[in-house]
Parts: C-alpha cells; structure tokens; sequence
C-alpha cells in the first residue's frame, strides 16, 4: 500500500532529561574569563581627564554601558567611572573603546 504516516516517539527528543541549571550557579559564572570577552579596566582619574581633553569630549559625548553589565562585575564600577576596552581584531589587532558607567 502506501507509506506508514506513523512517527517513532524515539526520534522525539526529550526536555525532561536535560539538566537544568540553578539561578545561583549561572550568577557564580565568571564571564570575564571568556575568550570572547574584551579586557576592560576602569581608569583612574587623571587618565579619564588626559582622555576627555585629547578628544575634547565631556562624559556625556561618550558611549555608555550599563552598571549591571556583567563584564564589570569585578571592577567595582561606579557611575561616572570610564571604562577602557580592549579587543583582540584578527585582521587588525587591538582596538580600544571607551565607555562611561551608568545607572541602569
């Protein structure tokens, strides 16, 4: 006759055995140690004024990133703080971006 329009359940995949992870297991995660996360430092005062007069910007001018971002978990940022990034280019080398800490 013709095909069978019948599935196997075998092939299904089941989510009910997949491991879940604790809330307090993912916060414990140390992203800043991921290849694929840039450096970032905080600079001090006298680099972020040396910073702000070789562009002539004021903070305002600059890119933000978030407080909660997990990347500055470790820094102890504060609002105000601004944060130096380095990434690693391939093709290009290091480049580097500024951004001020602000409140979420």
């Amino acid at each position: 006759m013709g095909k069978s329009t019948k599935r196997s359940k075998s092939k299904k995949t089941s989510k009910v055995n997949k491991p879940k992870k604790d809330l307090r297991e993912l916060s414990e995660i140390d992203i800043t140690k991921h290849y694929l996360v840039p450096k970032h430092i905080i600079l001090s005062e006298e680099e972020k004024k040396e910073l702000l007069e070789k562009y002539k910007v004021s903070l305002l001018d600059l890119p933000k990133i978030k407080i909660s971002d997990p990347a500055l978990k470790n820094l102890n940022a504060k609002p105000g703080d601004v944060v130096k990034i380095i990434r690693n280019n391939p093709w290009i080398g290091e480049e580097v971006y500024y951004r001020v800490v602000v409140e979420d």
